[in-house]
């Protein structure tokens, strides 16, 4: 009887990640705003801290970061019942559209209504995305050192390096400014 709310929280993992996944247009990177007004703000299953632990970790790992955010996410709320849930509320929705497209629709994506959709749609996805990042961005540099890095970090992606290595030297970076200010004690 104990396992009836997992299962139920499982259930609304699955109903909450794909309405997002249905709403949002422009890619994994944009439904990370909405991911977090959800489980953070309205919902209240996850903390801040642990949500910007949870994409921590989703962004740098393989595959489509807002799947792997669903998981980890529901994971922590509902274990992996609640990471299998999530996840497939997460990708049926774009599955669903794709599998539209490709029994026809496909024809009417170059209509003009369609192209300013579009444009629309992936500006407003950009926003989506800076919000996103501005608002994570206020907790997690917490003091000179935590900027810099994040700055840094930033600066190794615009020219052209990859996330996992961009992530691994600002660890790197970390421990070694924190090796230093140790070593001047």
């Amino acid at each position: 009887m104990k396992e009836l709310p997992k299962i139920r929280r499982a259930f609304q993992l699955f109903g909450t990640f794909f309405v997002i996944g249905l709403f949002t247009f422009g890619g994994g990177f944009s439904m990370i705003p909405l991911i977090a007004r959800e489980l953070v703000e309205r919902k209240k299953w996850l903390t801040e801290e642990e949500f910007r632990e949870d994409l921590a970790f989703a962004v740098p790992i393989p595959g489509p970061n807002a799947v792997n955010l669903a998981f980890l996410a529901g994971y922590r709320v509902a274990g992996a019942l609640g990471a299998a849930f999530a996840a497939l509320g997460c990708v049926l929705p774009s599955f669903l559209v794709i599998l539209g497209i490709a029994l026809g629709l496909s024809r009417y994506f170059a209509a003009p209504l369609a192209k300013k959709f579009f444009m629309g749609a992936g500006a407003a996805a950009v926003g989506l995305v800076a919000y996103a990042f501005f608002r994570l961005g206020r907790g997690s540099f917490r003091d000179l050192k935590t900027a810099l890095l994040g700055i840094a970090a930033l600066a190794l992606l615009v020219f052209g390096l990859h996330p996992l290595l961009a992530l691994s030297f600002a660890v790197l970076g970390g421990l070694l400014y924190d090796w230093v200010r140790f070593r001047a004690r």
